[in-house]
């Protein structure tokens, strides 16, 4: 048992969710000379083609997504944020959940599958005021949203309020923005004949995308151009060559300087590798892990790198490999070989692979879909052949028979404007402590920055076994920010003197806050510089 190869798996997308089910198939023959650890900040699976599906209310929440302990029974799982990667000691640093201690995970072999992010970097606004299209939850985020608005126009006198609570923008014509501008627009017009005060020629909805056609690097120009036609005709507006710049709670702006009064803003761009990757020592090519054809990185012949995140040379095309489902999935078979390879000192394969087509669905029973480079399909035909070929993609048979008998049901029961609204995370919490209560160690992870309402704290160091108190603190003070500025762990205990009440400020919300405001920022830092004295 001992002498088993740990691999972790960081990430549970197509890329790290396939290459641990190979893997597992590995497991079977050798079981007794690895075993498999996946990391991930949800305990699903999301097969990402049909999450436009989710927002247009033809498939259901559950639809899309596969429970990982189900997809992976042989696979440790840790439903965990990764908090930092010692590539040094071979170790993973997870974030606490339910204590202030961190967990650490060591590896052998390391496969980074941490996909891309939507980044809102240096674009003003975006990240306050537009709606990301991402993951599951951002499915269910503008589906709420947009059944949001429609309840509220529907009882507004104004007329300028109700042309902004259905007007619906939404930024880039690749796949993924035209997909759910065509699932929008469906929705909206479905919808809105359940509102005897909203008429069809009440909503406006708008596609921005920089490029002159849509979809314009998958697909070829007349598959393009019919896609626009068909938006067009079912209403939606498109504006080509501008980006959505910015945003408002009352307008779109774009960078050709039009103005889009609107109320629901959607972004499928840009996006950009995990932030986590630009932390490691590791060669990057444009934010992403450089690897060999058969994934592994160069000079860390323990490491490997998979999917978004990880510029795999395309062998069978030009430059590095497209962050496609199709290329991930036969990326991760060669992958799960490879490292299979290297612990049983066999031969390692290079990954080869040209695309076999691209497909996407425009709503309402129609699609594009090209095959091969030389068959090409629209309208019902293409629908079809979507559903169809992502049907069989689809892990588990069970979830198959789930989506297909959804697909039946929604050409009999008429769709419903029903919400499902869940508690917001908040960016600060409030939090009750009694007398006596630790908040935390020393030695814990710096998660929060704590500032008190009411009550009083005394903060102690433990050196060569005593403690020795080193300040006390009342409301209105605050405590925590050593370790945050830091990136450290604590340097010393805090324990309730009396009942305590407190603001919690969550690191990551303390990062923007002390970025945005540079005197707060050598306040912060000066209080540091005085305890850290006091502490010795």
């Amino acid at each position: 048992m001992a002498d088993k190869k740990r691999i972790v798996i960081l990430g549970a997308g197509f890329g790290g969710a396939y290459t641990a089910m190979y893997l597992e198939k590995h497991l079977k023959k050798h079981k007794d000379v690895f075993e498999i650890y996946l990391v991930n900040r949800e305990n699903y699976f999301v097969f990402q083609p049909m999450l436009a599906e989710v927002v247009g209310g033809s498939l259901d929440l559950l639809d899309t997504i596969n429970p990982l302990r189900k997809l992976l029974p042989k696979t440790h799982l840790y439903v965990r944020e990764v908090d930092a990667i010692d590539l040094e000691r071979k170790q993973i640093i997870l974030s606490p959940k339910y204590s202030h201690t961190p967990t650490e995970v060591s590896y052998d072999h390391l496969v980074l599958a941490l996909g891309n992010v939507t980044d809102f970097r240096g674009t003003a606004g975006l990240h306050e005021h537009a709606l990301p299209f991402k993951n599951l939850a951002d499915s269910i985020v503008i589906r709420n949203q947009v059944i949001d608005v429609l309840e509220s126009a529907a009882c507004e006198e104004d007329p300028a309020l109700k042309q902004k609570l259905l007007t619906f923008v939404v930024g880039g014509g690749g796949f993924s923005g035209t997909e759910v501008v065509a699932e929008v627009n469906d929705l909206v017009h479905k919808l809105s004949k359940q509102y005897p005060s909203i008429h069809h020629e009440d909503i406006r909805v708008v596609l921005v995308h920089s490029k002159e056609r849509l979809m314009e690097r998958e697909l070829s120009e007349n598959l393009s151009r019919y896609a626009e036609k068909l938006l067009k005709k079912r209403g939606v507006e498109i504006r080509f060559g501008a980006h959505l710049s910015s945003a408002t709670p009352e307008e779109a702006i774009l960078d050709t300087g039009e103005r889009i009064c609107a109320k629901t803003i959607i972004s499928t761009v840009p996006s950009s590798p995990n932030p986590l990757i630009e932390t490691l020592p590791l060669p990057l090519e444009k934010g992403k892990i450089v690897t060999d054809a058969g994934m592994q990185v160069k000079e860390h012949p323990e490491i490997w790198a998979i999917g978004d995140c990880a510029a795999i040379p395309n062998l069978e095309g030009k430059g590095i490999c497209p962050p496609t489902a199709q290329f991930a999935i036969r990326e991760a078979k060669v992958l799960a070989h490879n490292i299979a390879a290297s612990l049983l000192g066999r031969k390692k394969k290079e990954f080869r692979f040209k695309a076999l087509g691209m497909m996407g669905a425009l709503g309402h029973h129609s699609a594009v879909a090209e095959l091969f480079g030389k068959f090409k399909f629209s309208g019902i035909c293409a629908w079809i052949l979507w559903r169809m070929i992502y049907w069989m993609k689809l892990p588990g048979f069970d979830r198959k028979l789930k989506v297909a008998l959804s697909w039946i049901l929604d050409t009999m029961i008429p769709i419903e404007a029903v919400q499902i609204k869940t508690t917001p995370s908040q960016g600060i919490a409030q939090l009750h402590f009694e007398t006596g209560e630790i908040i935390f160690h020393q030695d814990d992870v710096g998660d929060y920055l704590y500032i008190i309402v009411s009550g009083e704290v005394e903060v102690y160091v433990t050196k060569e076994g005593k403690d020795r108190v080193i300040a006390k603190l009342g409301k209105g003070e605050y405590f925590g920010e050593m370790a945050l500025l830091n990136q450290r762990s604590r340097l010393a205990t805090v324990r309730c003197l009396t009942p305590v009440d407190v603001l919690a400020l969550r690191k990551s919300d303390f990062g923007i806050l002390i970025s945005n405001f540079q005197e707060l920022r050598k306040d912060f830092e000066e209080t540091e510089k005085t305890r850290r004295r006091e502490i010795g």
